[in-house]
């Protein structure tokens, strides 16, 4: 039987700058010169990317090109999750989105360095985590977060015309309007029922835009690095916010850090819930990590 030779372009042209199309056929036109072929499915609505799985044959695909933000890719990778049959072909995220956070984790920033790992990189199993809220599965492949960290992302949303400086702008929002919230969270076979400012489940390193949230956390150790932010004041939020570009923000004594590989949040009220930057509400949700299970082309 013929080896699969078609690489199947999902494209955002909405991600970022706009950039996407460009990307796009920039690397189409390098494997196509190299000896592959190549589909292409071009989103104009939001959830069109997810109907690949229906609209494409998977024993003709041998890699997926996803090109667009961590947006894009968490669309792609939550269609694979629900039709696994597509969960052994290796994935590339081109870094056409505003943050990239998923793009500095696996080594590429630049539409050049994705393109040579399309063609010739090698495909390394990456870690994802299943989260659970109002009877709905989600699967995150970066970080999952609540409390100012949901409310960043959804400020971010609206100043996209600010590029990657939005970011930063919207966390300073969130630092003035100050929204805590209640929660139980259950982790190591802990058990903690406090007020905090924020909590963020990593699974890479970088969230928003460069932001080295967990310095430590690793693409393949089966682990989430958990972040909580507890109550503060606005001030004490200020001065923390620029360390979260070197990592220096852990040494503050609102701040802890642990690791492990299932969390369980219940919060009081309903709250916002961020996945790897998309925005949706909760009452509660359960974080499982699953070891070693996408296949993604990276350096590692």
């Amino acid at each position: 039987m013929n080896q699969p030779n078609t690489i199947l372009f999902l494209v955002n042209p909405f991600a970022g700058t706009g950039n996407a199309p460009n990307a796009a056929n920039y690397a189409i036109n390098v494997m196509q010169q190299n000896g592959y072929d190549t589909e292409l499915l071009v989103s104009k609505d939001l959830g069109d990317l997810s109907k690949f799985t229906s609209l494409f044959k998977v024993e003709k695909i041998c890699k997926i090109a996803v090109v667009g933000g961590d947006g894009t890719m968490f669309e792609v990778v939550n269609a694979i999750m629900q039709n696994q049959q597509w969960i052994k072909i290796p994935i590339v995220a081109f870094p056409c989105g505003t943050g990239n956070a998923f793009s500095y984790d696996t080594g590429f920033l630049t539409v050049k360095k994705a393109t040579k790992l399309l063609l010739n990189g090698k495909v390394k199993l990456l870690d994802i985590a299943e989260v659970k809220t109002n009877g709905k599965t989600y699967w995150s492949f970066n970080s999952v977060g609540c409390g100012m960290v949901a409310h960043t992302n959804k400020l971010a949303e609206k100043l996209r015309w600010l590029g990657g400086y939005r970011y930063i702008i919207a966390s300073l929002l969130a630092i003035i309007s100050k929204t805590t919230i209640k929660a139980k969270v259950t982790f190591n076979d802990q058990v903690y029922d406090k007020e905090y400012c924020a909590m963020l489940a990593c699974n890479t390193r970088y969230v928003g835009k460069a932001m080295l949230v967990a310095p430590f956390a690793k693409l393949n150790d089966g682990l989430i690095d958990f972040v909580i932010l507890h109550k503060a004041s606005r001030f004490k939020l200020l001065m923390l916010l620029p360390k979260m570009f070197s990592g220096k923000h852990l040494k503050s004594t609102s701040i802890k850090l642990v690791q492990t590989n299932h969390i369980k949040i219940e919060t009081e009220t309903p709250q916002l819930l961020n996945i790897d930057g998309e925005v949706i509400g909760n009452t509660s949700f359960e974080i499982i990590m699953f070891h070693q299970k996408l296949n993604v082309i990276c350096e590692l």
